[in-house]
């Protein structure tokens, strides 16, 4: 696990499909001459039937789920299928859905699940027989292991089992060329029966998966009160995207940029060199080095203190529980949610120490002017008023869109050439008549995401924040 799963390979968006397409070479046809003599007459021989391919005529059934799955990669989706024939020789669909935005079953998981639930249904006889479609490291070499990293993503693999006959696998082998998937075909069929699986036609509007089983994130409660829930599907591509610029993160590497300074930061004496590629006047780009884990954090500046209540953690998985959303009240009255930069190093503070004193920063993802006033119900709000909400966009995440009170900003700039411009912004998100610094804090925003062009002290701004925090020292 590392700095490369935080960025994506390629845009799928742009991925097409194409297929190899063998030649057969045909014999030359001849023009026969006109004979004149008279040619005995021959016996005619048999005229022979073309072979039937029986392992192609068994899975032909499923030829649906094939292209399917094809569908959903260049969707940019691997999750792995399944399908089962009944009694009455229908074919059905099963997946495994996810009841919540930040849980996914593990390919090896889900596959196993599948595997075990349908043998079970085969010997029982509810069923005839079954096919479990899933990415995995197999290059006709006979290696049908669940692809789990991205170098690794080599073929759909077919595990089958039919009643009467043994369980068997097979494998669709492709591979990345810049922005296009070319799949190598089914090496035991002929070129018509590859061809006859890849120009199969899906149904527009017809249900597929009309059987499924909901998978939910694992939650426990600890000793000392706290709520600790699991993800694992989360990165950190949006929060890299509000520090370099939507747009500049679309077109620039910078995931190469990350990882070079990554792996000169774990390079010891390397001093003040290093020092200057992650350590700018407002913003730090902080190393986190684990035996099994290493990665970059961007990390806002900030001096501003919450007193703060630890009520539940989501800690991420796939980044083997070193990363984790933060969420209780603050100052006893109002919710937060947090990304904790210090979680590699501070995990069992926060689990067993429900009150904290943390630093409250943010990085804004998109900054606009307010000047509507009036809630979506028509009430009529005051001039001063700010609030901030939960993002429907980015659940779980920290994320919130907010109204908020630009009290000050400065410039900034990041990088070792400064290329990279913007603003630490502070923004009063809850109004409070009795204290100025109730809630406000110093965040970060890159002048390519910002939608206005001139910041004014006092001004009303709208957008889109992730939160984040550490533990004060």
């Amino acid at each position: 696990m590392g700095i490369f799963d935080f960025f994506k390979k390629k845009n799928n968006s742009q991925e097409s499909v194409s297929t190899p397409v063998q030649e057969v070479e045909m014999p030359e046809e001849k023009v026969a001459e006109e004979v004149v003599e008279t040619i005995p007459e021959i016996p005619s021989q048999p005229i022979e039937e073309p072979k039937v391919n029986g392992e192609y005529e068994k899975i032909r059934i499923y030829n649906d789920y094939i292209v399917y799955s094809i569908a959903l990669q260049l969707r940019g989706e691997y999750t792995p299928l399944a399908a089962f024939e009944k009694e009455n020789g229908q074919v059905e669909g099963f997946v495994y859905m996810v009841t919540e935005d930040a849980y996914a079953l593990p390919p090896q998981q889900a596959v196993e699940k599948m595997e075990e639930k349908f043998e079970k249904e085969l010997q029982e006889r509810k069923i005839k027989s079954y096919m479990i479609l899933y990415h995995s490291q197999f290059d006709n070499d006979g290696n049908h292991n669940p692809a789990a990293q991205e170098r690794e993503f080599k073929a759909i693999s077919l595990s089958y089992h039919f009643e009467g006959a043994d369980k068997a696998k097979t494998g669709l082998p492709y591979i990345f060329e810049n922005q296009n998937i070319t799949y190598k075909g089914f090496a035991e069929f002929s070129h018509e029966e590859n061809n006859e699986i890849m120009n199969h036609q899906l149904i527009d509007g017809k249900e597929y998966f009309t059987n499924t089983e909901g998978i939910a994130a694992p939650e426990t409660t600890n000793e000392a009160g706290i709520i600790v829930r699991k993800s694992n599907v989360h990165n950190l591509i949006n929060t890299w995207s509000g520090v370099f610029g939507h747009e500049n993160f679309k077109t620039k590497d910078y995931a190469s940029y990350l990882t070079n300074v990554l792996m000169q930061s774990s390079v010891p004496d390397q001093g003040e060199e290093n020092k200057n590629k992650t350590e700018f006047e407002d913003v730090k780009f902080k190393t986190i080095f684990t035996e099994e884990l290493s990665t970059i954090i961007p990390e806002v500046k900030t001096d501003y203190t919450l007193d703060f209540e630890t009520r539940s953690v989501r800690e991420w998985e796939n980044a083997l529980n070193l990363q984790a959303i933060i969420a209780g009240p603050a100052r006893s009255t109002f919710g937060v949610w947090f990304f904790a930069t210090d979680y590699a190093e501070n995990r069992n503070r926060y689990l067993t120490q429900p009150h904290l004193n943390v630093n409250i920063s943010g990085i804004v993802f998109i900054l606009d002017v307010h000047t509507n006033t009036d809630l979506p119900d028509g009430t009529k709000m005051s001039e001063d008023f700010t609030t901030y909400v939960p993002s429907q966009d980015l659940p779980n995440y920290a994320c919130f869109d907010f109204i908020a009170t630009l009290v000050d900003f400065k410039e900034t700039e990041l990088l070792e050439d400064g290329s990279i411009k913007g603003y630490i912004l502070k923004l009063k998100l809850i109004t409070h008549e009795e204290r100025e610094d109730f809630f406000t804090i110093d965040a970060f925003i890159n002048k390519e995401n910002m939608r206005l062009e001139t910041l004014t002290k006092g001004m009303k701004v709208t957008g889109a924040l992730q939160l984040q925090g550490k533990i004060a020292e």
